[in-house]
């Protein structure tokens, strides 16, 4: 192995949330499978980004998050650089596409990059079968989604990868999901442990039984502000325990770096530019204000970025500002979290134009400056009421780099395609952050392994 560093397949890759960690971690990443066009887009300019900045040409990377050149234009004059982004991103979907194309496809880029190894492979399949808010809102309760099933895809890669370890990330109600009476996890956690080669999973299936719940775990507690549960099934091949045991403790390597201090949305958003309804750009907004003191985390976020990209605040109505206004208020005079019910109580004048009130009782929500958001998910694409900016003058929902700030991805992370699609984007992904804690526990295990 030498000083080589770990290669990383990501399946159901999205915009690269996994994947963008495990590279933070120092990871190889060398190969993006996801079949959305304007995730693929996103990936190809992270791929560029990463290019840029390991040959010390960033000030091409800046020209173009200001749109003075096209990535078109930067992969003419970098002509390793088209080739990198064909061998890494692969626009393909299972079920869509025959299986053969798929891993031919991946295979021949980890031919092109001269990768003979995958030490870990990524991925999280679509969740929306899992969700208990889908659950709730379909009459069958999911019970006939053939997303359910998805994991099959990325049981025949694992296989025919055969890495060392893999990386599984779903919503929590993964662990409650049935299909009939077929309790879903379960039935996932039986088929990672019947494939040749044969893998063992941190918690092992005895642990799970249990405790299904010990799988679980929060973003807060690695200092990304945002509550943001998460399903891991961390796996990695018996044969790596007969040569080095402590593999077993995946999980518990990875509990002892939870941090009880957790950051707050002020952490997050509060030195990016202020703006009021409609105001900001979807792509280069500008150079960053002048800050007397950045907080910590700020000053990461800013880490090779020279502005502010993505920050484009939605035009709202006019009765939903004044909604707004109602719910920030609450807020502003340290009230508990104000509902629809308040709302119907003090301002019935203000009552949505909405069926199923009841049901969505929690419709409107400020973020609290002084608590970690609530989890970004990918319904912000369609409406911002629940993620409501917690300054009074400007009124608004969370912009796509505010909601990613909270995701922990840096500024320099650009993304891709119309703002309805940049915020499915981070609404559907991992964070970087998480996930850079998850391949740093992996890199030093892969290290003992491979006596790095």
């Amino acid at each position: 192995m030498g000083n080589l560093p770990f290669s990383a397949v990501d399946l159901f890759a999205g915009c690269g949330g996994l994947s963008e960690g495990f590279s933070r971690a120092g990871f190889h990443v060398v190969g993006h499978l996801e079949r959305d066009k304007w995730a693929c887009e996103t990936l190809r300019t992270r791929v560029m980004f990463h290019f840029l900045r390991e040959n010390g040409q960033l000030e091409w990377y800046y020209r173009y998050a200001r749109g003075e050149v096209t990535r078109e234009q930067i992969r003419l004059k970098f002509a390793p650089l088209s080739d990198l982004i064909e061998s890494r991103v692969v626009e393909k979907e299972f079920g869509k596409n025959d299986y053969s194309q798929i891993i031919s496809s991946l295979r021949v880029g980890l031919k092109a990059q001269a990768v003979s190894k995958v030490h870990v492979l990524l991925g999280g399949p679509p969740c929306q079968a899992y969700s208990l808010v889908g659950r709730a809102r379909d009459p069958n309760r999911m019970q006939t989604d053939e997303r359910h099933f998805l994991y099959e895809h990325y049981l025949k890669v694992l296989e025919d990868l055969a890495p060392d370890f893999f990386v599984l990330e779903n919503v929590p109600g993964v662990l409650s999901a049935t299909v009939g009476k077929e309790d879903i996890f379960q039935r996932m956690l039986g088929d990672f442990l019947s494939i040749k080669p044969a893998y063992e999973i941190a918690p092992t299936y005895e642990e799970y039984r249990r405790n299904p719940r010990g799988y679980l775990v929060d973003a807060a507690k690695f200092k990304i502000p945002q509550k943001r549960r998460r399903v891991l099934l961390i796996g990695y091949r018996k044969s790596l325990a007969k040569s080095h045991p402590p593999v077993t403790q995946l999980f518990l390597d990875l509990r002892k770096l939870e941090s009880a201090t957790m950051l707050d949305v002020s952490d997050a958003i509060s030195d990016l530019p202020e703006l009021k309804p409609g105001e900001g750009n979807d792509r280069w907004y500008g150079p960053y204000r002048e800050a007397s003191q950045l907080k910590e985390y700020q000053a990461e976020m800013r880490e090779y970025s020279v502005g502010v990209c993505n920050h484009r605040a939605r035009t709202h109505m006019e009765s939903d500002l004044e909604r707004y206004k109602f719910f920030i208020q609450h807020h502003l005079n340290g009230d508990k979290r104000a509902t629809l019910s308040d709302l119907l109580g003090e301002r019935p004048d203000l009552k949505p134009a909405h069926q199923h009130l009841d049901k969505f009782i929690d419709r409107f929500k400020v973020q609290w400056w002084t608590r970690p958001s609530v989890t970004v998910m990918a319904h912000i694409a369609k409406d911002g009421h629940y993620y409501i900016h917690p300054d009074n003058h400007q009124c608004r929902s969370f912009t796509v780099r505010e909601a990613a700030r909270c995701q922990s991805f840096t500024d320099n992370y650009f993304f891709e395609g119309p703002r309805t699609e940049q915020f499915k984007q981070v609404g559907n992904a991992v964070p970087p952050r998480m996930a850079e804690v998850v391949g740093r526990v992996l890199k030093t295990q892969l290290g003992k392994v491979y006596r790095h």
